[in-house]
């Protein structure tokens, strides 16, 4: 059943309708179940699962083996029936603006500092409004969610994965395991067989509405980490809600300043002096939240990850996730995205002033 699995991944026919014609419907229904509830239902129910398949090695040892393999075998196979197709949908770049269109013009090093310098800009403003993470984790996600909502009813129709726009879909979570998603070094992840977008409830709360969106597009069929990181920032950027727009231009300056900080340190130094304080303090926050929680588990969760997502076609692994600048530049030029506007109404930073000995700016 596993081969089987794997193997309707091969078939385009097969994928096809899967995205077309059996995701939106199975969307529906696990939606219309989980999204009924608060609370992870996935994570109980794997609960259970782990505490029969326990009893019965108990009780029938390795009489249970036969049993224990054919349920695993089954739930591998509901996993690509239910979501893991997706993998071979067809990619988003082509539903952006060409990749032409970006490339010619200025060299691609002017065009990263100018668009790295806009973007921090724009975080610089987003950190002007009233933002504010403050309140209970129930008050805060019913939020987050009510601001993603917004934000992908925004985005223009002809960049879905699959038609799943008349689709209710349930909210994001809080992990009931995120002690243990620190240790792994894991900041959410999409259960496939209940269709839920979960988080890590113990990661600074400035990461938490553009986890939840980049999950969320896990649930609407992308399932590609470096197409669900831009749909994600797509989607906090298209939000009316301050919180939520300002966690979005966190990560989409991070998107870039990565790309900056490969093809020029000295101008990636620059545009980080002129950020304001705040901005680099959640950055500093967010980075020592993931370095305290460093170890073995992180490492082995990486490796096991990895390798999932190479076994899913992903030839780069784990290096997907930072594979966004790209589609961050393409989708700069597609029209319908507010982004491009968001950058070209951005003034560039202006350049950080010096301090004299005595303490006073010049």
């Amino acid at each position: 059943m596993t081969v089987l699995g794997r193997l309707l991944a091969e078939a385009p026919a097969v994928v096809e309708w899967h995205r077309r014609a059996f995701y939106p419907w199975f969307a529906f229904i696990a939606q219309r179940i989980s999204g009924a509830w608060v609370r992870t239902e996935g994570e109980v129910g794997a609960l259970v699962l782990i505490g029969t398949a326990g009893a019965a090695l108990l009780r029938w040892r390795w009489r249970a083996l036969s049993g224990i393999g054919f349920a695993l075998g089954l739930l591998v196979f509901g996993f690509y029936l239910s979501w893991g197709l997706a993998y071979r949908y067809p990619g988003l770049g082509p539903r952006l603006a060409p990749w032409d269109s970006v490339s010619e013009g200025a060299p691609m090093s002017e065009r990263l500092v100018e668009l790295t310098e806009r973007s921090a800009r724009l975080l610089a403003l987003a950190s002007e409004g009233s933002v504010s993470f403050e309140g209970s984790e129930a008050i805060l996600m019913a939020r987050i969610n009510s601001g993603l909502r917004a934000g992908v009813a925004r985005l223009p129709v002809a960049i879905d994965a699959t038609p799943v726009r008349t689709v209710a879909f349930g909210p994001a979570k809080l992990s009931r395991v995120s002690f243990a998603l620190s240790r792994l070094q894991l900041s959410g992840y999409y259960l496939p067989w209940t269709g839920e977008a979960q988080i890590n409830a113990q990661m600074p709360r400035t990461l938490w509405p553009r986890v939840a969106a980049h999950e969320g597009a896990h649930q609407r069929g992308f399932a590609r980490e470096n197409e669900a990181m831009v749909i994600g920032l797509l989607t906090c950027l298209e939000s009316p809600d301050p919180m939520v727009f300002y966690s979005g231009t966190l990560g989409l300056f991070a998107g870039f300043d990565r790309e900056l900080a490969r093809v020029d340190g000295e101008e990636r130094k620059t545009v980080w002096a002129a950020l304001p304080r705040r901005v680099r303090e959640d950055f500093t926050r967010e980075s020592a939240f993931w370095k305290s929680h460093e170890g073995v588990a992180g490492a082995i969760s990486e490796g096991a990850n990895d390798a999932y997502l190479k076994a899913q076609g992903v030839r780069s692994g784990i290096g997907s996730y930072n594979e966004t600048t790209r589609l961050l530049l393409q989708a700069t030029l597609t029209p319908g995205l507010r982004l491009a506007f968001l950058l070209e109404s951005a003034e560039p930073l202006p350049a950080p002033r010096e301090e004299d000995p005595n303490g006073a700016k010049r």
